[in-house]
């Protein structure tokens, strides 16, 4: 009875990854010191298992199928890890991670005290690398240890791997220029007086902030949309409209003394999630566990 071995056979793959790394199998047998027709039966071997096509012939080199950009993304993976392996048992050595990769969901870097991770910055034996994405897709790369934390307004829908952890709390504040502050006396029934500037219909925000004018009966004049702050400081700044910004975003521009805080919209509170995996201990572990 023949027994059909289920299992990828790695010279296979190793030949496939250097051949994808040079562009073509001529160039990969003067790497590898092995003929041309060994390499090619290699991959028609590999191709065969995997039941896909890897590569097109274009003029005199070769070019990676959909499948074949594919494979090559799990072969780098495969060998680096092999890497990391031998270093670790066969030449006992120690190999910690040297960097922190931190993810922030979209619009979140409005709101969020980068003051929690700046004393980073200066730690020589480490870097930071900040990746601002959809949350569903920072998600997905801390599942699979692309990310060591996210900075998320939400907890919802992470996995069971996963912890969160409350770190501060986003306020959001009215701010307008100087001239409207005898309005402040009937907040925010005042807000019906003075034109706004509001976010755009993607903005996290922008939901929020329509809720709050239809509980509070308020419909002010609205002169336009937007979603950098900057472009909000300019138009507060110019007497134009009033803003809704996030407490960073308050700060920041109060420093002006032309522009001043209206009052602050407590119902538009929202808390700052930490996410990590729970089986991770490393720096942002102990960055989330300060902040509490």
């Amino acid at each position: 009875m023949k027994v059909v071995v289920d299992r990828l056979n790695f010279n296979h793959l190793f030949y496939f990854y250097i051949v994808a790394k040079e562009g073509s199998i001529k160039d990969a047998s003067e790497r590898l010191h092995v003929s041309q027709p060994t390499i090619s039966d290699q991959i028609k071997l590999l191709e065969e298992f995997l039941e896909s096509k890897l590569f097109l012939r274009k003029n005199r080199s070769l070019e990676l199928t959909d499948k074949g950009e594919q494979a090559l993304l799990y072969a780098q993976k495969i060998f680096d890890l092999s890497k990391e392996l031998t270093s670790q048992l066969r030449h006992s050595i120690n190999m910690p991670k040297k960097s922190l990769d931190v993810g922030i969901s979209l619009f979140m870097s409005n709101y969020f005290l980068y003051d929690t991770i700046l004393p980073l910055f200066g730690n020589d034996n480490i870097a930071v690398n900040v990746k601002e994405n959809e949350r569903h897709l920072l998600l997905a790369d801390l599942e699979e240890g692309k990310l060591d934390l996210i900075f998320s307004d939400s907890k919802d829908g992470i996995s069971s791997n996963m912890g969160a952890y409350r770190v501060g709390i986003n306020k959001t504040f009215v701010v307008a220029h100087k001239k409207y502050k005898k309005h402040r006396k009937n907040f925010p029934d005042c807000l019906n007086e003075i034109p706004f500037f509001n976010y755009t219909s993607d903005s996290f925000l922008k939901y929020e902030i329509d809720l709050f004018f239809r509980k509070h009966g308020l419909a002010p004049k609205v002169i336009g949309q937007g979603d950098d702050t900057e472009l909000f400081e300019t138009v507060t700044r110019s007497e134009l409209a009033f803003t809704i910004v996030p407490e960073v975003a308050k700060k920041r521009m109060c420093s002006n003394k032309d522009i001043i805080v209206l009052g602050e919209l407590k119902e538009l509170q929202t808390s700052v999630w930490g996410i990590i995996n729970k089986n991770y201990k490393g720096i942002g572990y102990k960055l989330l566990k300060e902040q509490l």
